[in-house]
């Protein structure tokens, strides 16, 4: 029988084998972080287009970095707090470069435009920070601490931020 490994595992093996030079490894991160990555860039870009460019920049950079991840470290959260540093640069380069009319689009590719419209405007309503804790949480199913080691803050921190940002969300939807 194969014994069974967590996903923080799966990944923390997945880097190893990276860091020793099996490319092909990035696969199974792929596999089990793949849409985690994808809704935390999208819930800090706002598009589609640049979500998958910081997908794909977070892969490129593990496969560089592989090496200075700590075995005994939160792998998930080691991968996903690169790809909120790459979600963030591309946002920096986007406003340098992009004029202020484009970048406040909304482009509906699927799904109900007015459902999708409500329910980015209560979540644009929020700080970024709390905005990436209630996608990470509710949308990903990540815990406190998995989401504290990506911000860099503790697990009660973002536990309280959480809590606040749903009380926000609530009295703004009334």
């Amino acid at each position: 029988m194969q014994p069974i490994f967590s996903a923080n595992a799966l990944c923390a093996k997945a880097i190893t084998e990276i860091s020793q030079g099996n490319m092909q490894r990035l696969d199974v991160l792929y596999e089990q972080l793949g849409r985690q990555i994808y809704a935390l860039a999208l819930t800090i870009l706002n598009n589609r287009a640049d979500a998958e460019d910081a997908m794909q920049d977070t892969f490129l950079k593990v496969a560089r970095h592989a090496a200075s991840f700590d075995e005994k470290g939160n792998a998930r959260a080691w991968v996903m707090a690169i790809a909120r540093n790459a979600a963030l640069d591309i946002q920096a380069q986007r406003l340098r470069n992009v004029p202020v009319e484009e970048s406040q689009a909304i482009v509906a590719e699927e799904g109900d435009f007015t459902a999708e419209c409500e329910l980015k405007d209560l979540l644009s309503s929020l700080p970024e920070t709390e905005r990436q804790i209630v996608t990470l949480k509710t949308a990903e199913g990540f815990r406190y601490a998995e989401i504290g080691e990506t911000l860099g803050l503790t697990a009660e921190a973002v536990r309280k931020k959480y809590k606040r940002a749903l009380q926000k969300l609530k009295s703004e939807y009334r």
